[in-house]
């Protein structure tokens, strides 16, 4: 055929789903993709404005506690963020107040740091939801007693005093919408001086000996718990009464840290919500610059290829790949193919009715047939000679 034939087909008239009207997509999927790496560097750039967690003094996420730094700032409370527990020292040591967001995260050498600081410089040492164990560390009358998972209102109670903070009810969520679960609750030991605030069932939220105040809740001091009731007169007449406030948040950075903080530690929190980000835009973008343009076009070759041309070059690849079961596999398919034509078999017949057709046509037994084009291994190229000799000595026996 010649090349202008050739072109003749190939022009036809483009269908509803050519090329043409691939082109005509092709820009909203780029437009996809900017938006999408857009949206990324935004965000990006939003999040890293400031440390997202729980109880982060500038996060304006939910669990962040901004809102608490701001309202102390503007009542003219010094705040500070220490992530070292000897920062937070020296603040005890200077007589301020030290927050410490996370005391269970912190071993056995950091809390009794704490609390020889709190004794040495007469500071206040404000703990979230510590456990027994960190308690244990501290010289204190106070220890927890049970868990509080469900919503509840809490009043002060009898004895509270200054310890409420003009606060005359306190709410907690349920462990469901609470950051870190159910509340904790304290008791002390009789006849030290230590107090209990907000109790429930004999129990309290809130616990003060000697200048170490406990609450149980962390969602008093979230953006989104500390509006609720009164949470936020207990928080800020805590936190704000000497003046200056340590916020302390425990980071696997600290040199005193129990143990070494993981690679994924020392990774912003921002960073995971970017990789999604980049993610999204490169799968766009894949999609756009795989998008088909139109269907295959199909067109009879320009050159006319000789099938033993075929032949020898499949040949040459399996010689070259060390093939000679594979070889085997396709003489004996096209002998098998062959043979059922002539003998009027269908071809998804199988070995046995081929074998019984071809028996009464050949000198040779059945066992020697099942051998021949049975799935017998070839392990040279000497076997695969010999078996295609024998595959066309059967054929011609066949016509006969």
């Amino acid at each position: 055929m010649s090349g202008e034939s050739v072109l003749l087909r190939a022009g036809t008239a483009p269908s509803a789903d050519s090329p043409t009207d691939g082109a005509r997509r092709r820009p909203w999927m780029t437009v996809l993709v900017v938006i999408a790496v857009l949206a990324a560097v935004l965000a990006s750039v939003a999040r890293g404005l400031y440390r997202d967690g729980p109880l982060e003094p500038d996060a304006p996420t939910a669990g962040g506690s901004k809102a608490v730094v701001q309202v102390l700032g503007d009542l003219g409370v010094e705040v500070t963020v220490d992530r070292h527990t000897s920062a937070a020292a020296d603040a005890l040591r200077g007589g301020g107040t030290v927050l410490v967001t996370e005391p269970n995260a912190l071993s056995g050498e950091q809390l009794a740091l704490l609390d020889e600081a709190r004794a040495d410089g007469g500071g206040r040492l404000v703990l979230v939801a510590p456990d027994g164990e960190a308690l244990s560390w501290l010289d204190t009358a106070i220890y927890p007693v049970g868990m509080h998972g469900d919503e509840a209102l809490l009043e002060p109670g009898a004895g509270c005093g200054d310890l409420a903070g003009g606060a005359r009810m306190l709410e907690i969520p349920q462990e469901n919408d609470s950051l870190r679960g159910p509340a904790y609750l304290y008791r002390t030991v009789e006849g030290t001086g230590a107090r209990i605030c907000f109790p429930l069932d004999n129990w309290a939220l809130v616990a003060e000996d000697d200048g170490l105040v406990v609450l149980g809740s962390a969602d008093l001091l979230t953006n989104a718990g500390v509006g609720r009731a009164d949470n936020s007169a207990l928080v800020l007449s805590t936190l704000g009464a000497e003046g200056t406030l340590s916020w302390y948040v425990p980071s696997p950075n600290d040199p005193m840290a129990a143990a070494e903080g993981t690679l994924l530690a020392h990774i912003p929190s921002w960073a995971g919500p970017l990789l999604l980000w980049v993610l999204l835009a490169a799968v766009l973008a894949l999609l756009a610059l795989s998008h088909r343009l139109g269907p295959v076009v199909v067109e009879p070759m320009p050159v006319t290829v000789r099938a033993q041309e075929l032949v020898l070059g499949r040949a040459r690849l399996l010689q070259r790949a060390g093939a000679p079961d594979a070889a085997a596999r396709s003489l004996r398919a096209a002998t098998a193919t062959r043979l059922a034509d002539r003998l009027g078999l269908r071809r998804t017949s199988t070995l046995d009715h081929l074998l019984a057709a071809v028996g009464p046509h050949t000198d040779l037994s059945p066992e020697q047939l099942r051998t021949l084009l049975g799935p017998t291994p070839v392990t040279g190229d000497d076997a695969l000679v010999r078996l295609a000799r024998d595959l066309d000595r059967l054929e011609k026996e066949i016509d006969r």
